[in-house]
């Protein structure tokens, strides 16, 4: 048998043992006894990346359902601060539970939903366009009639703005007139 395999599996013995009392002598990291004292940016830039990639990898999730994930296991940790020994086993036990969570709401939609047969199309966003061009109709009936000729003819016909202007006026003046006309119409549509 390997050596490897050998410390393997004594390894993997000695983990099933309970664990040792910490001794104050023992090395290691330090926890802070209150959340507020705990580098989170450290935390995060140790293992955010690792519990992303783990997510995604092992549950097949998106890469913003996993940092979804993390950012909810990171509130987890927060609000259960006071109880936490180990803010790493913590982060990284409430993400895998949170990342299973998201695969089981992913697999139960993926069995409700019935697939899409090869001969329908995707639904036509045709109402969406329309209210739109309501909209933009709606408020450019509140410009007045010599804003609405030059917005035509600069918008619509694509002249520049002293072209598009009939009256013999500077072009700072149309410049000017033409951007409040642009301010009233933003306006309009909210």
């Amino acid at each position: 048998m390997p050596r490897d395999a050998v410390t393997a599996g004594s390894n993997r013995a000695r983990s099933t043992q309970a664990p040792a009392e910490p001794s104050a002598s023992a090395p290691g990291p330090a926890v802070p006894a209150d959340a507020r004292d705990w580098d989170w940016e450290e935390l995060y830039r140790r293992l955010g990346s690792g519990l992303i990639a783990m997510g995604r990898r092992r549950f097949d999730l998106s890469r913003e359902d996993a940092e979804e994930a993390l950012q909810r296991a990171a509130t987890a940790i927060v609000f259960a601060a006071p109880s936490v020994r180990s803010p790493e086993a913590y982060l990284t036990s409430v993400f895998l539970r949170e990342c299973l969570g998201a695969w089981r709401r992913r697999q139960e939609v993926q069995r409700r939903e019935l697939p899409m047969p090869d001969g329908f199309q995707k639904a036509d966003d045709a109402c969406e366009r329309i209210e739109v061009v309501c909209r933009f109709r709606s408020a450019f009936a509140l410009l007045s009639p010599y804003c609405r000729s030059v917005m035509r003819s600069c918008l619509l016909e694509g002249k520049s703005r002293v072209a598009g202007s009939d009256a013999p006026v500077s072009e700072g003046a149309i410049y000017k007139r033409y951007r409040k006309c642009l301010r009233t119409l933003a306006d309009a549509l909210g």
